[in-house]
């Protein structure tokens, strides 16, 4: 059974983050052979992954309305690493997992010309310097390689974590994925609006449901860069943004609204730019690994 650490019904739970520190849970940058040692760092940065692309440009099975959207502009595929001084957290982990890249197997030309094992390596990380693990949601898209993450720490919706392992059919899931996260140490998030990674605000896990039924945002706080929002796929396409209209793989037509409500209001009081992780215009602005944003 997995050890699961419910989380308290309160909008910051930094002293639980504080016991799993000091319970050995925080990585402690072992690295293989030959690897290069994580350099040690004094405030977060975040890496971003390119992973593969899923090209989409006809829009009309996604929506009950046309949708023009741009070509070329989705979708892109990524994962991103923070690393912060007190350990590092991994959100999403591709399309294709790491071991079928280049067997020619159905589905692998989604997949990025580098793993995303390759690309941690260059960096100086494998996956036992990961601290968390934590996914947008359950898609195919955002899972490839969750199972090799099986060591972190996995934080998850409760109603996600309900759904991933319910042995029904997911929509647009793939359960061989994630199998071995199901007994992978769990902070299991439940009607809490944000939880603190870290206990000093600068990577917060926000609540976003109505994509999957425990889907979710990440707000970072960078030294530089000022805060950012991970959007998961809250949208897919700006236009679809702009259109505030919702795709009908969707768990349902009125929560994914009110999550975007919410969402939307919470980044303008905040004046903090929304990244939507599948938008391929954005991300071919944004710095890749080994370079990162600070």
């Amino acid at each position: 059974m997995p050890s699961i650490f419910p989380a308290p019904a309160t909008r910051r739970v930094a002293a639980l983050t504080a016991a799993l520190a000091l319970s050995g849970i925080v990585g402690s940058h072992s690295t293989a052979a030959g690897q290069a040692r994580p350099p040690s760092v004094k405030s977060p940065r975040l890496y971003i992954f390119p992973l593969g692309n899923l090209p989409v440009d006809d829009t009309s099975k996604m929506f009950r309305e046309p949708l023009p959207v741009a070509k070329g502009g989705c979708c892109i595929v990524v994962a991103h690493l923070i690393v912060h001084p007190k350990g590092t957290l991994l959100w999403d982990t591709g399309v294709v997992p790491d071991a079928q890249l280049g067997t020619g197997a159905p589905g692998t030309q989604m997949g990025g010309k580098r793993s995303l094992k390759d690309q941690l390596a260059e960096i100086g990380y494998s996956a036992k310097d990961i601290t968390y693990l934590a996914l947008s949601h359950f898609h195919f898209d955002h899972t490839g390689n969750a199972n090799d993450y099986q060591g972190s720490t996995w934080i998850v919706q409760q109603p996600e974590r309900e759904a991933m392992f319910a042995g029904k059919p997911l929509p647009a899931g793939n359960a061989a994925h994630f199998t071995a996260l199901k007994n992978s140490k769990t902070i299991v998030l439940s009607n809490i609006d944000e939880y603190d990674v870290f206990g000093d605000g600068t990577v917060v896990i926000k609540v976003a449901a109505g994509h999957t039924p425990g889907h979710q945002v990440l707000v970072l706080k960078l030294p530089k860069t000022g805060p950012v929002m991970l959007a998961g796929d809250l949208y897919h396409f700006r236009e679809e943004r702009a259109a505030k209209l919702v795709p009908t793989i969707d768990t349902d037509a009125e929560q994914p609204r009110a999550a975007r409500i919410a969402i939307e209001d919470y980044v303008q009081k905040n004046k903090m730019p929304l990244w939507i992780e599948h938008d391929t215009r954005l991300y071919d602005t944004l710095k890749k690994s080994p370079a990162y944003i600070e």
